[in-house]
């Protein structure tokens, strides 16, 4: 429970913390360094923990896991995540992509390791049609950011069944520094090859930039990922994602008083729906 609430905590303030960041520097340069400083962070505590002994005990098929899992949450899922930010309010980038328990019962369901049944299936069209209300559909508009966040909330979930794969095989430390690394390195070739900037001075510009900085970088892309992935591995990437569930509500009030959003009916009834189908579909997968 306590990895849960810490990983909640962290992942549901990370639109708010971060949007004003976006007015000066770039989305995908911001996830970059981020994601940078908490591979660090964790690298330090693998190396005081384990020395190298865990790294050097993976098997190839592991690996390659992993490194997969660091090419789809980093370059992928956070990229796309934090350009929706950008675009978009932070509480409908935050909603949109919470709809994770809902496609990770998809993916799962398509790759035969999660079985359909009725409140799965219910759980499936509460959240389609809360997806619906959050993101514009019903008034037949869409979005940019909205799209990102979509393509985003695929992504990760995507990442959090291929972390059940190997959540059984090392531990969450090693499993974050190594997929950490491999991400980074690929976003890290695609900002060289497009010419995005890659300094880290807009971060420190200030004493409040440098603090959601710190924020971002040692609490939700260090500490967070951590604890999601040892939450993963105690309770089921089904079970682990509902922390997806409850992020939505907390994420749109944080959004609210602090960045001043203000949300209409239709959002609020389609953020009761996702959370609903993300509910239902953790019912159905006990």
């Amino acid at each position: 429970m306590f990895d849960f609430i810490v990983t909640l905590g962290f992942f549901a303030s990370m639109e708010v913390v971060s949007k004003p960041l976006l007015c000066f520097i770039d989305p995908l340069t911001l996830t970059f360094w981020r994601f940078a400083g908490g591979a660090l962070v964790l690298f330090v505590i693998l190396i005081r923990r384990r020395g190298f002994t865990s790294l050097g005990a993976l098997g190839g098929g592991t690996v390659a896991v992993l490194f997969l899992m660091g090419v789809v949450n980093i370059a992928l899922a956070m990229s796309l995540l934090q350009t929706a930010v950008k675009l978009t309010s932070a509480a409908k980038a935050a909603t949109v992509f919470c709809a994770n328990p809902v496609l990770v019962f998809v993916i799962s369901a398509v790759s035969g390791t999660e079985r359909a049944n009725f409140l799965k299936v219910l759980g499936l069209l509460s959240g389609l049609a809360g997806l619906v209300l959050v993101s514009g559909l019903h008034t037949l508009t869409i979005d940019t950011g909205t799209v990102y966040a979509l393509v985003a909330a695929a992504a990760f979930a995507l990442y959090t069944v291929l972390g059940k794969r190997v959540s059984g095989k090392t531990d969450p430390v090693t499993i974050n520094v190594v997929s950490f690394a491999a991400g980074l390195i690929v976003l890290f070739v695609f900002l060289a090859a497009s010419g995005r900037p890659l300094s880290p001075a807009p971060l420190v510009a200030s004493p409040g930039a440098a603090a959601a900085t710190v924020y971002l970088t040692l609490g939700v892309s260090g500490i967070a990922y951590l604890t999601f992935v040892r939450a993963i591995r105690r309770i089921g990437a089904v079970a682990a994602s509902m922390v997806f569930m409850l992020k939505p509500a907390v994420a749109s009030l944080l959004a609210m008083v602090f960045l001043g959003e203000v949300l209409t009916p239709p959002f609020w009834a389609g953020l009761a729906l996702t959370s609903l189908g993300s509910y239902l579909v953790m019912r159905g997968g006990r």
